[in-house]
């Protein structure tokens, strides 16, 4: 689905937003809530796979493409 460049840019992204939360809160000492941390990491995470997906190369869309039609096309066979 996704190379391991892509991956790699994923894991990227999502460290840098919570180590970005991280340090706003240590600045502005306030206490640091894992599940803020965890939702921006998971927010950034489906951005970026959205983004990664979209400009991404157009070779699994094809092929999921054709899967799809594939389902569609024909005489069912039970």
């Amino acid at each position: 689905m996704f190379s391991t460049s892509s991956l790699t840019i994923l894991a990227i992204v999502v460290f840098a937003t919570i180590v970005l939360y991280v340090v706003e809160r240590y600045t502005r000492q306030k206490p640091i809530e894992t599940a803020d941390a965890l939702k921006l990491g998971t927010l950034s995470a489906a951005l970026t796979g959205g983004v990664l997906y979209a400009v991404g190369d157009t070779e699994v869309i094809s092929t999921a493409v054709e899967t799809a039609q594939d389902m569609f096309v024909g005489k069912p066979a039970f």
